[in-house]
Protein backbone atom coordinates (compact mmCIF):
# COMPACT_ATOMS: atom_id res chain seq x y z
CA UNK A 1 0.00 0.00 0.00
CA UNK A 2 1.31 3.49 -0.86
CA UNK A 3 1.99 6.19 1.72
CA UNK A 4 -0.23 9.25 1.95
CA UNK A 5 2.59 11.30 0.46
CA UNK A 6 6.35 10.94 0.09
CA UNK A 7 7.11 13.22 3.06
CA UNK A 8 5.62 10.67 5.44
CA UNK A 9 8.64 8.42 4.97
CA UNK A 10 11.03 10.88 6.56
CA UNK A 11 8.55 11.91 9.25
CA UNK A 12 7.48 8.61 10.78
CA UNK A 13 9.50 5.75 9.32
CA UNK A 14 12.09 5.69 12.15
CA UNK A 15 9.51 5.38 14.92
CA UNK A 16 9.64 2.34 17.17
CA UNK A 17 6.02 1.38 17.77
CA UNK A 18 4.31 -1.09 20.09
CA UNK A 19 0.72 -1.99 19.30
CA UNK A 20 -1.73 -3.47 21.79
CA UNK A 21 -4.64 -4.99 19.92
CA UNK A 22 -6.71 -8.05 20.79
CA UNK A 23 -6.34 -11.07 18.48
CA UNK A 24 -10.14 -11.19 18.37
CA UNK A 25 -10.32 -7.72 16.85
CA UNK A 26 -9.41 -8.74 13.31
CA UNK A 27 -10.90 -5.62 11.72
CA UNK A 28 -9.02 -3.40 14.13
CA UNK A 29 -5.73 -5.20 13.51
CA UNK A 30 -6.22 -4.97 9.75
CA UNK A 31 -7.02 -1.25 9.95
CA UNK A 32 -4.02 -0.50 12.18
CA UNK A 33 -1.65 -2.41 9.89
CA UNK A 34 -2.92 -0.34 6.97
CA UNK A 35 -2.34 2.88 8.89
CA UNK A 36 1.21 1.93 9.87
CA UNK A 37 2.04 0.82 6.33
CA UNK A 38 0.68 4.07 4.93
CA UNK A 39 3.05 6.03 7.17
CA UNK A 40 5.97 3.76 6.31
CA UNK A 41 6.37 2.69 9.96
CA UNK A 42 8.32 -0.55 9.81
CA UNK A 43 9.62 -1.17 13.34
CA UNK A 44 6.42 -2.49 14.95
CA UNK A 45 6.06 -4.96 17.83
CA UNK A 46 2.55 -6.37 18.14
CA UNK A 47 1.09 -7.65 21.43
CA UNK A 48 -2.41 -9.03 22.03
CA UNK A 49 -2.75 -7.66 25.58
CA UNK A 50 -1.17 -5.36 28.11
CA UNK A 51 -0.12 -8.22 30.36
CA UNK A 52 2.03 -9.74 27.60
CA UNK A 53 3.84 -6.42 27.04
CA UNK A 54 5.28 -5.79 30.52
CA UNK A 55 8.71 -7.26 29.82
CA UNK A 56 9.25 -5.40 26.52
CA UNK A 57 8.03 -2.17 28.13
CA UNK A 58 10.64 -2.53 30.87
CA UNK A 59 13.32 -2.52 28.20
CA UNK A 60 12.21 0.98 27.18
CA UNK A 61 12.76 0.50 23.44
CA UNK A 62 9.54 2.08 22.16
CA UNK A 63 8.71 5.63 21.10
CA UNK A 64 4.94 5.21 20.83
CA UNK A 65 2.40 2.73 22.16
CA UNK A 66 -0.75 2.50 20.03
CA UNK A 67 -3.51 0.86 22.02
CA UNK A 68 -7.22 0.21 21.73
CA UNK A 69 -9.18 2.02 24.44
CA UNK A 70 -11.47 -0.99 24.87
CA UNK A 71 -8.62 -3.44 25.33
CA UNK A 72 -6.50 -2.08 28.17
CA UNK A 73 -5.75 1.36 26.76
CA UNK A 74 -6.85 3.24 29.86
CA UNK A 75 -4.52 1.20 32.05
CA UNK A 76 -1.35 1.81 30.03
CA UNK A 77 -0.35 5.10 31.76
CA UNK A 78 -0.79 3.48 35.18
CA UNK A 79 1.26 0.45 34.13
CA UNK A 80 4.04 2.68 32.79
CA UNK A 81 4.11 4.57 36.08
CA UNK A 82 4.37 1.30 38.02
CA UNK A 83 7.13 -0.03 35.77
CA UNK A 84 8.98 3.28 36.09
CA UNK A 85 9.00 2.91 39.88
CA UNK A 86 10.71 -0.46 39.41
CA UNK A 87 13.19 0.26 36.62
CA UNK A 88 13.19 4.06 36.08
CA UNK A 89 12.61 4.90 32.42
CA UNK A 90 14.89 7.52 30.91
CA UNK A 91 11.71 8.81 29.28
CA UNK A 92 8.19 7.50 28.91
CA UNK A 93 6.93 6.35 25.51
CA UNK A 94 4.02 8.34 24.08
CA UNK A 95 0.60 6.72 24.06
CA UNK A 96 -1.94 6.99 21.25
CA UNK A 97 -5.47 5.82 22.06
CA UNK A 98 -7.52 4.42 19.19
CA UNK A 99 -10.88 2.70 19.01
CA UNK A 100 -14.14 2.50 17.13
CA UNK A 101 -15.43 6.08 17.16
CA UNK A 102 -19.11 6.77 17.81
CA UNK A 103 -19.47 10.33 16.58
CA UNK A 104 -22.13 12.86 17.45
CA UNK A 105 -22.15 15.60 14.89
CA UNK A 106 -18.42 15.26 14.12
CA UNK A 107 -17.06 14.22 10.73
CA UNK A 108 -15.04 10.97 10.79
CA UNK A 109 -12.05 12.78 9.28
CA UNK A 110 -11.83 15.21 12.19
CA UNK A 111 -9.32 14.56 14.96
CA UNK A 112 -9.54 15.43 18.59
CA UNK A 113 -6.45 17.32 19.70
CA UNK A 114 -4.69 16.32 22.90
CA UNK A 115 -6.72 17.45 25.92
CA UNK A 116 -9.45 19.05 23.75
CA UNK A 117 -12.62 19.31 25.76
CA UNK A 118 -15.29 17.81 23.45
CA UNK A 119 -18.26 16.07 24.98
CA UNK A 120 -19.87 14.65 21.82
CA UNK A 121 -17.41 12.18 20.27
CA UNK A 122 -16.62 8.81 21.76
CA UNK A 123 -13.66 6.50 21.25
CA UNK A 124 -14.66 2.94 21.95
CA UNK A 125 -16.87 2.97 25.01
CA UNK A 126 -15.49 6.20 26.52
CA UNK A 127 -16.34 9.82 25.78
CA UNK A 128 -13.55 12.05 24.53
CA UNK A 129 -14.21 14.38 27.48
CA UNK A 130 -13.59 11.56 29.96
CA UNK A 131 -10.51 10.42 28.04
CA UNK A 132 -9.18 13.99 28.02
CA UNK A 133 -9.47 14.15 31.81
CA UNK A 134 -7.63 10.83 32.11
CA UNK A 135 -4.96 12.09 29.70
CA UNK A 136 -4.40 15.18 31.84
CA UNK A 137 -3.77 12.96 34.86
CA UNK A 138 -1.30 10.95 32.79
CA UNK A 139 0.49 14.12 31.78
CA UNK A 140 0.80 15.14 35.43
CA UNK A 141 2.56 11.81 35.93
CA UNK A 142 4.93 12.68 33.07
CA UNK A 143 3.26 10.72 30.25
CA UNK A 144 2.03 12.25 26.98
CA UNK A 145 -1.23 10.76 25.73
CA UNK A 146 -2.99 11.50 22.44
CA UNK A 147 -6.16 10.12 20.93
CA UNK A 148 -7.60 9.47 17.49
CA UNK A 149 -11.19 10.44 16.77
CA UNK A 150 -11.83 9.21 13.24
CA UNK A 151 -10.44 6.42 11.11
CA UNK A 152 -8.93 8.03 8.02
CA UNK A 153 -5.25 7.89 7.15
CA UNK A 154 -5.02 11.68 7.31
CA UNK A 155 -6.61 11.72 10.77
CA UNK A 156 -4.23 8.99 11.98
CA UNK A 157 -1.18 10.86 10.67
CA UNK A 158 -2.31 14.14 12.22
CA UNK A 159 -3.02 12.56 15.63
CA UNK A 160 0.37 10.87 15.64
CA UNK A 161 2.14 14.04 14.51
CA UNK A 162 0.43 16.13 17.18
CA UNK A 163 1.40 13.62 19.85
CA UNK A 164 5.05 13.62 18.81
CA UNK A 165 5.13 17.43 18.75
CA UNK A 166 3.59 17.76 22.22
CA UNK A 167 5.68 19.68 24.74
CA UNK A 168 8.18 17.32 26.39
CA UNK A 169 7.55 16.52 30.03
CA UNK A 170 10.44 16.59 32.48
CA UNK A 171 10.34 13.41 34.52
CA UNK A 172 10.46 13.92 38.25
CA UNK A 173 13.63 12.82 39.97
CA UNK A 174 12.80 9.79 42.08
CA UNK A 175 14.15 10.01 45.60
CA UNK A 176 16.83 7.40 45.98
CA UNK A 177 17.21 6.90 42.22
CA UNK A 178 20.21 9.25 42.15
CA UNK A 179 22.76 10.24 44.74
CA UNK A 180 21.23 12.46 47.38
CA UNK A 181 22.12 13.87 50.82
CA UNK A 182 22.23 11.49 53.76
CA UNK A 183 20.24 11.77 56.95
CA UNK A 184 23.45 12.91 58.66
CA UNK A 185 23.68 15.76 56.13
CA UNK A 186 20.12 16.82 56.94
CA UNK A 187 20.75 16.78 60.70
CA UNK A 188 23.92 18.82 60.29
CA UNK A 189 22.41 21.47 58.03
CA UNK A 190 19.41 21.99 60.32
CA UNK A 191 21.54 22.28 63.44
CA UNK A 192 24.15 24.58 61.89
CA UNK A 193 22.13 26.41 59.23
CA UNK A 194 25.16 26.25 56.93
CA UNK A 195 24.25 26.40 53.21
CA UNK A 196 20.59 26.75 54.18
CA UNK A 197 18.72 29.91 53.20
CA UNK A 198 15.25 31.38 52.80
CA UNK A 199 13.97 32.85 49.54
CA UNK A 200 10.76 34.80 49.05
CA UNK A 201 8.22 34.45 46.27
CA UNK A 202 6.16 37.64 45.98
CA UNK A 203 2.39 37.59 45.90
CA UNK A 204 0.77 40.21 43.68
CA UNK A 205 -2.45 42.10 43.30
CA UNK A 206 -3.45 40.78 39.87
CA UNK A 207 -5.11 44.07 38.97
CA UNK A 208 -2.41 46.57 39.92
CA UNK A 209 0.61 44.19 39.80
CA UNK A 210 1.74 45.51 43.17
CA UNK A 211 3.37 43.21 45.71
CA UNK A 212 0.95 42.52 48.55
CA UNK A 213 2.77 39.72 50.37
CA UNK A 214 5.20 36.83 49.96
CA UNK A 215 5.73 33.16 50.71
CA UNK A 216 8.93 32.00 52.43
CA UNK A 217 10.61 29.09 50.65
CA UNK A 218 13.52 27.04 51.98
CA UNK A 219 16.57 26.37 49.80
CA UNK A 220 19.57 24.14 50.54
CA UNK A 221 22.75 24.33 48.48
CA UNK A 222 24.64 21.15 49.31
CA UNK A 223 28.44 21.37 48.71
CA UNK A 224 28.41 18.05 46.79
CA UNK A 225 24.91 17.77 45.30
CA UNK A 226 24.09 21.41 44.60
CA UNK A 227 20.57 22.69 45.10
CA UNK A 228 18.60 20.00 46.92
CA UNK A 229 14.91 20.06 45.88
CA UNK A 230 12.35 20.53 48.68
CA UNK A 231 10.75 17.30 47.39
CA UNK A 232 13.88 15.51 48.61
CA UNK A 233 14.59 17.52 51.76
CA UNK A 234 11.13 17.78 53.33
CA UNK A 235 10.34 14.03 53.39
CA UNK A 236 13.73 13.40 55.01
CA UNK A 237 13.05 16.10 57.61
CA UNK A 238 9.66 14.56 58.40
CA UNK A 239 11.08 11.06 58.58
CA UNK A 240 13.71 12.23 61.08
CA UNK A 241 11.13 14.14 63.14
CA UNK A 242 12.99 17.45 62.62
CA UNK A 243 10.04 19.45 61.29
CA UNK A 244 10.02 21.82 64.28
CA UNK A 245 13.72 22.57 63.88
CA UNK A 246 13.14 23.38 60.23
CA UNK A 247 10.15 25.57 61.06
CA UNK A 248 12.16 27.46 63.68
CA UNK A 249 14.95 28.16 61.18
CA UNK A 250 12.56 29.62 58.59
CA UNK A 251 10.54 31.46 61.23
CA UNK A 252 13.65 33.25 62.53
CA UNK A 253 14.67 34.35 59.04
CA UNK A 254 11.16 35.57 58.25
CA UNK A 255 11.03 37.70 61.40
CA UNK A 256 14.38 39.21 60.36
CA UNK A 257 12.86 40.07 56.97
CA UNK A 258 9.81 41.65 58.59
CA UNK A 259 12.07 43.76 60.81
CA UNK A 260 14.10 44.91 57.80
CA UNK A 261 10.90 45.90 55.99
CA UNK A 262 9.65 47.74 59.05
CA UNK A 263 12.75 49.95 59.03
CA UNK A 264 11.60 51.21 55.64
CA UNK A 265 7.99 51.64 56.81
CA UNK A 266 6.86 48.65 54.73
CA UNK A 267 4.37 46.14 56.05
CA UNK A 268 3.85 43.00 53.99
CA UNK A 269 2.53 39.70 55.35
CA UNK A 270 4.83 36.72 54.77
CA UNK A 271 3.52 33.15 54.69
CA UNK A 272 5.41 30.44 56.56
CA UNK A 273 4.70 26.79 55.65
CA UNK A 274 3.87 24.47 58.52
CA UNK A 275 2.75 20.85 58.64
CA UNK A 276 -0.12 19.74 60.86
CA UNK A 277 2.43 18.12 63.19
CA UNK A 278 4.30 21.41 63.55
CA UNK A 279 1.11 23.38 64.15
CA UNK A 280 0.12 20.93 66.89
CA UNK A 281 3.39 21.41 68.79
CA UNK A 282 2.48 22.31 72.42
CA UNK A 283 3.14 25.96 73.17
CA UNK A 284 3.81 26.99 69.55
CA UNK A 285 1.18 29.79 69.41
CA UNK A 286 2.45 31.29 72.66
CA UNK A 287 6.09 31.11 71.60
CA UNK A 288 5.40 32.73 68.23
CA UNK A 289 3.30 35.47 69.80
CA UNK A 290 6.07 36.26 72.30
CA UNK A 291 8.73 36.45 69.59
CA UNK A 292 6.60 38.81 67.53
CA UNK A 293 5.88 40.95 70.60
CA UNK A 294 9.57 41.25 71.43
CA UNK A 295 10.33 42.21 67.83
CA UNK A 296 7.61 44.86 67.91
CA UNK A 297 5.79 43.23 65.01
CA UNK A 298 2.09 42.60 64.52
CA UNK A 299 1.13 38.90 64.40
CA UNK A 300 -0.91 39.78 61.32
CA UNK A 301 2.36 39.95 59.37
CA UNK A 302 3.24 36.29 59.95
CA UNK A 303 0.86 34.02 58.07
CA UNK A 304 0.83 30.31 58.93
CA UNK A 305 0.24 28.24 55.80
CA UNK A 306 -0.96 24.72 56.59
CA UNK A 307 0.52 22.20 54.15
CA UNK A 308 -0.60 18.63 53.63
CA UNK A 309 2.71 16.77 53.54
CA UNK A 310 1.87 14.82 56.70
CA UNK A 311 -1.37 13.03 57.64
CA UNK A 312 -3.52 14.57 60.33
CA UNK A 313 -3.35 12.33 63.38
CA UNK A 314 -5.64 14.30 65.68
CA UNK A 315 -8.17 16.65 64.07
CA UNK A 316 -9.37 17.94 67.44
CA UNK A 317 -5.86 18.94 68.43
CA UNK A 318 -5.20 20.57 65.06
CA UNK A 319 -8.40 22.58 65.31
CA UNK A 320 -7.46 23.77 68.80
CA UNK A 321 -3.98 24.78 67.64
CA UNK A 322 -5.24 26.63 64.58
CA UNK A 323 -7.84 28.49 66.61
CA UNK A 324 -5.25 29.42 69.23
CA UNK A 325 -2.96 30.83 66.53
CA UNK A 326 -5.85 32.83 65.09
CA UNK A 327 -6.76 34.09 68.56
CA UNK A 328 -3.18 35.32 68.92
CA UNK A 329 -3.60 37.31 65.69
CA UNK A 330 -1.82 35.03 63.19
CA UNK A 331 -3.63 34.61 59.85
CA UNK A 332 -4.13 30.97 58.84
CA UNK A 333 -3.98 29.85 55.22
CA UNK A 334 -4.95 26.47 53.75
CA UNK A 335 -2.42 25.44 51.10
CA UNK A 336 -3.04 23.34 47.94
CA UNK A 337 -6.82 23.62 48.12
CA UNK A 338 -8.45 21.21 45.68
CA UNK A 339 -5.63 18.68 45.80
CA UNK A 340 -7.71 15.71 46.86
CA UNK A 341 -10.75 15.67 49.12
CA UNK A 342 -8.76 16.25 52.33
CA UNK A 343 -8.51 20.00 51.82
CA UNK A 344 -12.26 20.37 51.32
CA UNK A 345 -12.81 18.28 54.44
CA UNK A 346 -10.47 20.56 56.41
CA UNK A 347 -12.21 23.69 55.15
CA UNK A 348 -15.57 22.27 56.25
CA UNK A 349 -14.33 21.37 59.74
CA UNK A 350 -11.88 24.11 60.69
CA UNK A 351 -11.50 27.86 60.58
CA UNK A 352 -9.17 29.58 58.11
CA UNK A 353 -8.58 33.13 56.93
CA UNK A 354 -7.31 32.29 53.47
CA UNK A 355 -7.37 29.53 50.86
CA UNK A 356 -4.61 28.93 48.31
CA UNK A 357 -5.98 27.13 45.29
CA UNK A 358 -3.68 24.45 43.91
CA UNK A 359 -1.64 25.50 40.89
CA UNK A 360 -2.62 22.44 38.84
CA UNK A 361 -5.99 24.05 38.10
CA UNK A 362 -4.23 27.15 36.77
CA UNK A 363 -1.92 25.05 34.58
CA UNK A 364 -4.95 23.43 32.92
CA UNK A 365 -7.32 26.38 32.73
CA UNK A 366 -6.51 27.27 29.12
CA UNK A 367 -7.25 23.78 27.82
CA UNK A 368 -9.71 22.46 30.37
CA UNK A 369 -13.07 24.08 31.00
CA UNK A 370 -13.45 21.97 34.15
CA UNK A 371 -10.37 23.60 35.71
CA UNK A 372 -11.80 27.06 35.05
CA UNK A 373 -15.07 25.93 36.60
CA UNK A 374 -13.27 24.67 39.71
CA UNK A 375 -11.48 28.02 40.11
CA UNK A 376 -14.74 29.91 39.68
CA UNK A 377 -16.56 27.62 42.13
CA UNK A 378 -13.76 27.95 44.68
CA UNK A 379 -13.94 31.73 44.38
CA UNK A 380 -17.69 31.62 45.05
CA UNK A 381 -17.12 29.32 48.02
CA UNK A 382 -14.51 31.50 49.69
CA UNK A 383 -16.69 34.55 49.20
CA UNK A 384 -19.57 32.78 50.94
CA UNK A 385 -17.20 31.86 53.79
CA UNK A 386 -15.69 35.37 53.90
CA UNK A 387 -12.19 34.08 53.14
CA UNK A 388 -9.36 35.45 51.03
CA UNK A 389 -8.20 33.55 47.95
CA UNK A 390 -4.65 33.29 46.64
CA UNK A 391 -3.98 31.58 43.32
CA UNK A 392 -0.59 29.88 43.05
CA UNK A 393 1.25 28.33 40.14
CA UNK A 394 0.58 31.13 37.63
CA UNK A 395 3.15 30.32 34.95
CA UNK A 396 1.50 31.73 31.84
CA UNK A 397 1.15 35.50 31.38
CA UNK A 398 -2.16 35.05 29.56
CA UNK A 399 -3.67 33.37 32.65
CA UNK A 400 -3.29 36.53 34.75
CA UNK A 401 -6.00 38.46 32.92
CA UNK A 402 -8.25 35.40 32.77
CA UNK A 403 -7.96 34.85 36.52
CA UNK A 404 -8.62 38.51 37.23
CA UNK A 405 -11.72 38.45 35.03
CA UNK A 406 -12.99 35.48 37.06
CA UNK A 407 -12.62 37.57 40.22
CA UNK A 408 -9.26 36.38 41.56
CA UNK A 409 -7.36 39.30 43.08
CA UNK A 410 -4.15 37.82 44.51
CA UNK A 411 -1.71 35.39 42.96
CA UNK A 412 1.83 34.12 42.70
CA UNK A 413 3.84 32.17 40.15
CA UNK A 414 6.67 32.36 37.65
CA UNK A 415 4.66 34.56 35.26
CA UNK A 416 4.65 37.22 37.99
CA UNK A 417 7.98 36.57 39.72
CA UNK A 418 10.22 33.65 40.54
CA UNK A 419 11.40 33.07 44.12
CA UNK A 420 13.89 35.79 45.03
CA UNK A 421 16.96 36.04 47.19
CA UNK A 422 16.31 38.40 50.10
CA UNK A 423 18.39 41.26 48.64
CA UNK A 424 16.50 41.05 45.35
CA UNK A 425 13.17 40.98 47.18
CA UNK A 426 14.05 44.11 49.17
CA UNK A 427 15.05 45.88 45.97
CA UNK A 428 11.85 44.81 44.24
CA UNK A 429 9.67 45.94 47.12
CA UNK A 430 11.55 49.25 47.29
CA UNK A 431 10.69 49.95 43.65
CA UNK A 432 7.06 48.93 44.04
Amino acid sequence: MKSINPSMNSEFHALRVMTLMSDQDRDGMRWLSEMLDALDIREVAKFPSLSTAHAPLREGKFDVIIVNVDHGGLMVPSVLKTLDAESHFVRFPHILWVGQPTLAGVEPTQTNTIFENITGPRIGGASVAALSAHARLARQAGINVGMLCGSSKAAFAEALRELLLARPIQKDVVAGAVESPTEADVIEVLTTGKNLRVMLQPQYDLGTRRIVGAEALLRWNHPSYGEVPPAVLIPMVNRLGLHLLLFSFVETRVIDVLLALKKHQIELPIALNASSETVCTPGLPERLAEKMRRAGLSPQLLKIELVGDLPIVDELRLSASLNTLRAKGFPISLDDFGQGSATLNLLAKMSFDEVKIDGSFVHDMKTNASSRAVISATLSLVRLMNLRLVVEGIEDESCIGALFSLGCRTGQGYALARPMELADFFECVGKD
